[in-house]
């Protein structure tokens, strides 16, 4: 049986990662490090951020980059601002009632030509593994969905033969999901294009939350499909500590698609709560799954605890 690799998110901002001793994650037996790095943050302190990540990636310890913000199309509940938002509000999304959501729309080719340019300048300056795009998604909320902007409405018409209907029906669902997917392929061939060695991770949202579904990234099969695609993430929330982790078998169809395509497969696990039982059962989970890695939510949480090994 391969070897369960161990990784750790670090959710630091960069004036924050001259606490965190770039040989901790080696000492500790960690294989994987994911540094996140916010919009504004990396426009400030790329100098300082490439320097950390250096020192980390001559411990032995392989380090990915996930960009956060961008735009509000990549994890867009961190609370790091967006400058582009405010710079560029003519590229936000519209949604099904005709307001404007505080997020770019991934179809709109200047948001994707500033996204793909600020990704090239990452991968020019990082010395990484590869780039982490993390639930990327659409705008949904309290009923309303997006996006309805001029991009999308005549790209859903040149593909469908009719206009853009202002119900999530499933015509629609399908193109939100490919417009990501293409989102995706362009996020990847953005960092390729200065190193085709880069590897492209992307986490979609859990599969068990039931927001997922109108996420436009909750089809495994085309995310799986994505040639720019190395690795999907399986986003996981323990439940309440006395019920643990849900069954693996609810994840079985998710991790197997992705295997089937022969995409790397790491469990990712979400938990402002992580305890050693916690640990144990994601393991276990890892395991039966076949999952080549696991990644733990947060490194001042697992510095408590003992050894993932």
């Amino acid at each position: 049986m391969p070897v369960l690799r161990n990784g750790v998110v670090l959710s630091e901002s960069v004036a924050g990662l001259e606490r965190v001793p770039p040989r901790w994650f080696r000492d500790r037996g960690l294989d994987l490090l994911v540094v996140a790095c916010a919009e504004d943050e990396a426009r400030w302190e790329a100098e300082r951020l490439a320097g950390f990540l250096r020192e980390v990636a001559r411990s032995g310890v392989e380090v990915y980059l996930a960009p956060w913000g961008y735009g509000k199309v990549l994890y867009a509940e961190t609370l790091a601002p967006s400058l582009y938002l405010h710079t560029h509000p003519q590229t936000l999304q519209i949604d099904s009632r005709g307001r404007r959501c505080p997020r770019a729309c991934p179809n709109d080719p200047r948001f994707l030509e500033w996204f793909s340019n600020s990704m090239r300048t990452l991968a020019w300056l990082m010395e990484v593994r590869g780039f982490v795009w993390e639930t990327p998604s659409f705008y949904y909320g309290r009923g309303a969905w997006a996006c309805r902007c001029g991009y999308c409405q005549r790209l859903y018409a040149a593909a469908a033969g009719e206009p853009l209907p202002r119900q999530l029906n499933p015509e629609v669902t399908e193109f939100r999901r490919q417009s990501l997917n293409m989102f995706l392929l362009a996020a990847a061939a953005a960092v390729q294009s200065v190193d085709r060695r880069l590897q492209s991770v992307v986490i979609p949202p859990p599969p068990l939350d039931p927001a997922t579904a109108t996420s436009g990234a909750d089809d495994w099969r085309i995310l799986a499909n994505n040639s720019g695609t190395d690795v999907l993430g399986l986003a996981v929330s323990p439940r309440p500590p006395a019920l643990g982790l849900p069954p693996a078998e609810h994840y079985g169809a998710f991790a197997s698609t992705a295997q089937a395509q022969g995409k790397g497969t790491w469990l990712w696990l979400e938990t402002d709560r992580l305890t050693p039982e916690a640990t144990n059962d994601a393991r276990t989970m890892a395991r039966n799954l076949r999952l080549d890695a696991i990644i733990w939510s947060e490194y001042e949480q697992l510095r408590r605890l003992a050894p993932p090994r």
